[in-house]
């Protein structure tokens, strides 16, 4: 697996993300239900134990209760290596002060904390502009790394032209927040989300254009364009070659029916060779 520099890691190139393991799909409450039932605790560790053997060394994951209760048995475990997390802020929270607090006072600190998209997609849809800059300024005063999350181009490019005071970017391919869909994810679902093939070029246009890093996400489409190898295999090039060479690409995996983590790693490892020939 390739790594790169991450200012102060070495990370690699792919990192993994975390919504099946809370049931979110982006598909129907059907499959949202399969997921919760699928990934226990055990199985989640056992996920995490997969992608670090696959050369793995970071990941995305939610910082409620249930995760930070997670994420201390499988330190306490042993299990955790030179594991980098990626802490995202949860809004269903009483308030953004009660996520940093549950984030900062976990045994694992995370490597970045970032603000979650779909909540700050929703501040600044409402003019809560400067609402979601003092969350940001609350992040960075945490001392880690801070980044934001977004659905919407406009947005990753209004904080680049403002010089927000942010480390990094995790931008979806899809926007997901911009139309038809109507608030969290975790409370309402994924009802009224449209995944255009028009989003993914205009979102890499975006992230090509700014200076700091990002994190590329959903770029399979949460599952639409994994019909078969060479599907995947097309939507993985697609995101290699439309963003910078120092960015990552999160994936979030299902387990159920095959080892995803693997095929994902050989499939990116495989593009990334034929890139340097």
């Amino acid at each position: 697996m390739s790594h790169l520099k991450l200012f102060n890691y070495e990370i690699s190139k792919l990192i993994l993300g975390s919504n099946p393991f809370s049931g979110f799909s982006h598909k129907t409450p059907d499959v949202d239900e399969e997921m919760m039932d699928f990934y226990t605790c055990e199985e989640i560790k056992k996920t995490w134990d997969i992608a670090q053997d696959k050369g793995i060394n970071g990941f995305c994951a939610r910082g409620d209760i249930h995760m930070l209760r997670l994420l201390r048995e499988y330190y306490n475990e042993g299990r955790m290596k030179n594991f980098l997390w990626f802490a995202q802020t949860v809004p269903e929270l009483a308030s953004f002060e009660a996520s940093l607090h549950l984030i900062n006072s976990s045994k694992v600190k995370p490597a970045c904390i970032y603000h979650h998209g779909g909540q700050l997609d929703n501040l600044l849809m409402e003019g809560k502009k400067q609402l979601v800059k003092d969350h940001l300024k609350m992040i960075r005063d945490t001392g880690y790394i801070s980044g934001m999350a977004s659905h919407q181009p406009k947005f990753i490019e209004m904080a680049e032209d403002e010089n927000w005071d942010i480390d990094l970017y995790l931008t979806c391919f899809y926007n997901l927040t911009g139309r038809g869909k109507k608030g969290l994810t975790s409370i309402n679902g994924s009802k009224g989300e449209i995944f255009d093939p028009e989003d993914p070029p205009m979102m890499c246009k975006v992230i090509k254009q700014v200076k700091k890093p990002c994190i590329a996400y959903k770029i399979f489409g949460a599952g639409r364009s994994c019909k078969d190898e060479d599907n995947i295999y097309s939507a993985m090039k697609f995101a290699v070659e439309n963003i910078k060479p120092g960015d990552l690409i999160m994936l979030g995996v299902f387990q159920k029916y095959g080892n995803q983590i693997q095929q994902n790693v050989e499939i990116l490892s495989r593009i990334l060779s034929e890139k340097e020939l």
